[in-house]
């Protein structure tokens, strides 16, 4: 009953944003990470103690730790991460994919992970990604709802989809980005991230 509830919450709150394209500077991206290392209590840090264990649609997991300022991905060591959330019928979200799929084929060093957030399954999820040819990994909400819930109160994060968080091949967040991404803003964020000392 509790997860109905918290799932329905969440999808009164979720949805696509107004349309409209936030862009993000480095120096908004820098502040937003420094807003989230303040939110991240150095006692509370979990190391290399996965924090959460996520099923993807494909029956495999995902295993994340805390660390300061960001998430390491056991199974995604030494890989950028576009870490996404998007909803299947959020018009800026569904014009991504073709642009993700294709980022995914280019860059071996780079993983995406998409979080669908407006109310599929995995069974439901799984044959929307099949439908779309869709070659990176895919999670539902609906049984990962703690992660969701954490990357919320840790970004405030206030719902708008799509939503994305780069993370650096050592776990720090380091890029924060609410709204729909063009190929060469995607193309950049990746740049970005891959060259990032």
């Amino acid at each position: 009953m509790f997860k109905i509830l918290i799932t329905i919450s969440l999808l009164l709150i979720l949805g696509c944003g107004d349309g409209k394209t936030k862009q993000t500077t480095e120096s908004d991206s820098l502040t937003t990470t420094n807003k989230i290392a303040s939110n991240i209590d150095k006692n509370e840090s979990m190391g290399e103690i996965p924090l959460f264990t996520l099923d993807t649609v494909d029956g495999k997991q995902l295993n994340i730790s805390e660390i300061e300022n960001g998430l390491k991905f056991k199974e995604l060591k030494n890989k950028a991460i576009f870490l996404i959330f998007f909803g299947y019928r959020c018009p800026p979200c569904v014009r991504e994919i073709p642009l993700l799929i294709e980022l995914t084929k280019k860059y071996d060093d780079l993983a995406i992970v998409a979080v669908e957030v407006q109310g599929y399954d995995s069974q439901e999820l799984k044959a929307f990604g099949e439908r779309r040819g869709i070659n990176y990994t895919l999670l539902s909400s609906d049984d990962n709802m703690d992660f969701v819930s954490y990357v919320q109160a840790k970004s405030k994060w206030h719902g708008s989809i799509p939503f994305l968080l780069g993370i650096h091949k050592n776990g720090k967040v380091k890029i924060i980005h609410t709204g729909g991404l063009g190929k060469s803003s995607l193309e950049g964020a990746y740049q970005d991230l891959i060259n990032i000392k």
